[in-house]
């Protein structure tokens, strides 16, 4: 009589960490940490470096997703980690200079480094050659529409980068446009866009503006975070700085926080020159403005809202004459079906080949200054290698050989 065949033994999951820095980072990589979980035990920590977010940061870019807060931890301890116990996967939701640092120690420290992942949050349209090349060595990078993907892809091939592309979802499955009167005007702020002081005083005035020819319309100001946080880019101009600075506005005029989720609630309409924001926004049924009187240049972060019918001005914003994106723009760019998602069995099949892609840039000392301080980017004063004089010195000597022998660093 045949036997019965013994239960099968379900194989242990995977490790993967997530290495995060800055708060939209951070944001970004909790979202892959949980469409990852079901096949990977995750760990998500942040490295503490000199972008690390605040408290009531970390709890706005995590949003209650997560079972537990991330802890912090010291690039030292985390490149010890890595040497002495490397996980099977390493998922870097981290600006580019700290990618760039985690692949070298990756290529030059661990015997068998792990599967490397990584990406941008939000928009990147179109990519940037730096980008692509601090990410250079890493297998797989995600990005968020397939005309991202075409358009990195193609850069790379001149550029060098990630060895591949994978898609993911920026936000969730697109919902039914609301149709309410607007009750709520939200300004998605940004820290590098407009870049002058003029056009963000313009920017501040057209919303004082709004504030008082529609006093039974609450306008919110949402800033990022708060005074003295740091930020993925820093905002050396806060707009509550320049409200203050112009004498204020109406009592229905305010600076908001926290999580963008919070206030895109029916009735409520978002104008932006080209945050993410405005993504959340479409996601969740709610219209939308794209300013373009400071005019559509990859400066202004907003080319890629060309012909996608959400362009418009302060004129259009005083008239509260908000929109939704035309059916055409939406399926190139970061709202196709959730089936087109391929960034997780990239990973798989990355992690069950027996290549690694991880490796440096290749080029020894010939650009350690660079390297330096890019490094000193990524992490800031917790950078402890940027203290030691010796170390300063030796690559000063270095690169100025290389430029007597007629090697430029």
């Amino acid at each position: 009589m045949a036997q019965p065949l013994p239960p099968e033994v379900p194989r242990a999951k995977r490790r993967m960490w997530v290495l995060a820095d800055a708060d939209s980072y951070l944001k970004w990589g909790v979202t892959r940490a949980l469409e990852a979980q079901e096949s990977w035990d995750v760990r998500l920590v942040i490295v503490d470096s000199a972008v690390t977010p605040s408290s009531e940061q970390v709890s706005a870019a995590v949003d209650g997703r997560w079972p537990e807060a991330p802890e912090v931890v010291s690039f030292s301890d985390v490149q010890r980690q890595l040497v002495a116990d490397p996980p099977e996967a390493l998922l870097l939701a981290c600006r580019g200079p700290l990618v760039e640092l985690v692949v070298r120690v990756l290529s030059q420290e661990v015997a068998r480094p792990p599967v490397t992942v990584c990406g941008i949050p939000g928009i990147w349209m179109p990519p940037t050659a730096l980008g692509l090349r601090l990410r250079q060595g890493v297998d797989v990078m995600v990005v968020h529409s397939q005309r991202e993907r075409r358009a990195a892809a193609e850069l790379s091939q001149t550029t060098g980068g990630p060895s591949g592309y994978a898609l993911a979802s920026l936000g969730p499955v697109l919902a039914e446009p609301y149709r309410e009167p607007v009750q709520t005007v939200v300004f998605a702020s940004q820290a590098l866009v407009p870049v002058t002081v003029e056009q963000r005083q313009a920017m501040v005035t057209a919303l004082v503006t709004v504030a008082r020819a529609h006093p039974e319309v609450a306008v919110v100001i949402k800033e990022r975070g708060r005074q003295g946080e740091e930020q993925t880019h820093r905002d050396i101009r806060p707009y509550p700085q320049i409200l203050e600075a112009l004498g204020g506005g109406p009592e229905n005029l305010t600076v908001g926080y926290g999580p963008m989720r919070d206030y895109l609630e029916p009735g409520a309409a978002l104008v932006t020159v080209s945050s993410t924001a405005v993504l959340e926004a479409i996601a969740s049924g709610i219209p939308a403005l794209c300013l373009d009187d400071f005019g559509v240049s990859v400066e202004n972060i907003n080319v890629v809202f060309e012909g996608s019918g959400l362009s418009g001005s302060f004129d259009d914003l005083e008239r509260l004459d908000f929109r939704w994106p035309r059916d055409e723009w939406v399926r190139d760019n970061y709202f196709h079906e959730p089936a087109a998602n391929d960034w997780l069995r990239a990973l798989e099949d990355a992690a069950d080949g027996s290549a690694r892609a991880c490796r440096a840039d290749g080029q020894g000392d010939r650009r350690a200054l660079h390297r330096a301080a890019r490094r000193r980017t990524a992490l800031g004063s917790r950078d402890v290698w940027w203290r030691r004089p010796a170390t300063w010195i030796a690559a000063a000597i270095v690169a100025g050989w290389q430029i007597v022998v007629g090697r430029r660093p």
